[in-house]
């Protein structure tokens, strides 16, 4: 199972690591329509483990943490 990371922007200013199969990811597509093309944040992957996607949120310099499809959960690093 691929893993993505979606470095946000504006809200927060974060890094969240998803699984491809999760709704809010959709395999690096997101579950929104770029409206804003990619003023907010970007996908990041796909990643092969979760180790890797983590490794490449935590390189953002900003804020990371895992989604709660993700066995890290909430868990945030800086």
């Amino acid at each position: 199972m691929p893993f993505y990371v979606y470095e946000n922007w504006t809200a927060e200013h974060k890094a969240v690591v998803h699984t491809g199969r999760c709704g809010y990811c959709n395999d690096g597509k997101g579950c929104h329509r770029l409206k804003l093309g990619k003023k907010n944040g970007r996908w990041l992957g796909p990643f092969p483990t979760l180790e890797k996607a983590w490794t490449a949120a935590v390189n953002t310099r900003r804020p990371a943490r895992g989604h709660r499809c993700t066995s890290i959960g909430r868990t945030a690093r800086k």
